[in-house]
């Protein structure tokens, strides 16, 4: 599950990579506006994932294929009506979420051209979400795993195809990436249909749609885990608008950094993916002494996984940025505020885990109240009050908002358990 969650960045990482070898920091300024949009457009939407993992998990804990075979149907229906939605509204959201990010000019046009390609990969992404909730729920994490090589090993040869050897820029890395996730998706498709599932009859789906407690509790958990989700590509989208604000240099500094960042925070799903798929069926199968276990044995494992970047951030955190990108001036940049990137491993790691397992229980609110605490309390004042200090400014906010985010979120557990416990 670590594998095939840090095989999700390792796309804006290649992109960066192959963009930061380029004779200006204009590329990586763009890169950064482009794949931060994206970033907060789709994880907007990783509520498809998150919902179905739970939600299957603990139908597969009860033995309910066919529950399983609905909730799953529902989700793929759910996720082509949100991309179909997206690619008609495109031009709006290519315009107004470049324009917030930045100021008009060469990165912006840059930006757009990226955007405009991209966006028709929304349909490949999201149904990927679904497929890989499908997945980890049923505890094959290993076609996971398959379906994020693909995507990758394919992106990477595509930029390197249309970057370095047509010439195509900015473009080349869109259609890499757009190009990737389709083959990821038709591997999806082939796993599927290679499990129980089975597409729901008519009769089916009418008993299934007269059950109104069900549906209810459905679109409750996929929007508190929206509202959560909001919350935090509001954090993302005000440190690139930030960035932005400092200049080119600071934007192509930030994509750097912010891509081991990814590479970190991905990582640690890796447990929290595996909190949803356990857990999940132990909630579902009502084993309090297995749910515990499994909650222990995760927080000691994540630790020393944030511990370990850390210090790999620490020790070779220079080779690690001279490898993103050979322009001096951008090295010499990001690695002046690498300090923060050594310091919010063991701080986030706890928020990633409680994730994992209100996910797993299908309790989203208590996500949404501690992501809305941190980010309107914390965030969002600091990052004003804090503009002074330029980009440690913009960094020391961000880790606040896990500190913030790590510690109402444990408040929140704690009583939480001793509930369930009774």
């Amino acid at each position: 599950m670590i594998l095939s969650a840090i095989s999700i960045p390792m796309l804006g990482i290649v992109d960066t990579a192959i963009l930061g070898h380029l004779d200006s920091p204009k590329y990586l300024a763009a890169i950064n506006i482009g794949a931060t949009i994206f970033n907060v457009l789709f994880w907007g939407f990783g509520f498809l994932k998150m919902s179905t993992t739970g939600l299957i998990a603990q139908s597969s804990g009860e033995k309910n294929q066919i529950k399983i075979n609905l909730q799953l149907t529902q989700a793929l229906l759910i996720a082509a009506i949100i991309a179909l939605i997206l690619l008609i509204f495109q031009k709006w959201l290519g315009h107004y979420s470049i324009n917030f990010a930045t100021s008009k000019g060469v990165i912006a046009d840059m930006a757009h051209d990226y955007f405009s390609i991209r966006i028709f990969s929304a349909p490949a992404t999201l149904i990927i979400y679904v497929f890989v909730g499908y997945f980890l729920a049923i505890g094959q994490s290993k076609v996971v795993l398959l379906i994020m090589v693909v995507n990758q090993v394919g992106n990477m040869f595509l930029d390197y195809l249309f970057v370095m050897k047509f010439n195509y820029g900015i473009a080349g890395v869109a259609y890499g990436s757009l190009i990737s996730e389709y083959l990821a998706l038709l591997t999806g498709i082939y796993f599927l249909f290679k499990t129980t599932y089975k597409v729901p009859c008519l009769q089916q789906l009418k008993k299934w749609l007269s059950q109104k407690e069900e549906i209810k509790q459905f679109f409750m958990l996929n929007r508190d885990i929206f509202i959560r989700t909001l919350c935090l590509m509001a954090v993302f989208a005000l440190m690139t608008k930030g960035s932005a604000r400092l200049g080119e240099l600071s934007l192509a500094g930030n994509a750097v950094l912010l891509n081991f960042f990814y590479l970190m925070s991905y990582g640690l799903d890796g447990f929290a993916h595996a909190v949803e798929s356990l857990c999940g069926k132990y909630y579902g199968a009502r084993d309090k002494k297995q749910f515990k276990a499994i909650i222990r044995s995760v927080f000691i494992l994540s630790f020393t996984v944030a511990a370990s970047f850390s210090l790999i951030y620490l020790i070779f955190g220079k080779q690690l940025i001279y490898l993103l990108t050979s322009i001096e001036s951008v090295q010499n940049y990001s690695y002046d505020y690498i300090i923060w990137l050594i310091i919010i491993p063991l701080i986030s790691m706890p928020s990633f885990v409680y994730d994992g397992i209100f996910i797993a229980t299908t309790n989203a609110k208590i996500m949404r109240n501690s992501m809305v605490i941190a980010t309107f309390f914390c965030y969002i004042p600091l990052w004003y009050l804090l503009r002074r200090f330029d980009n440690h400014g913009l960094w020391i906010a961000f880790l606040s908002f896990f500190i913030v985010r790590s510690t109402t979120i444990h408040l929140y557990y704690r009583k939480w358990i001793k509930q369930w416990e009774k």
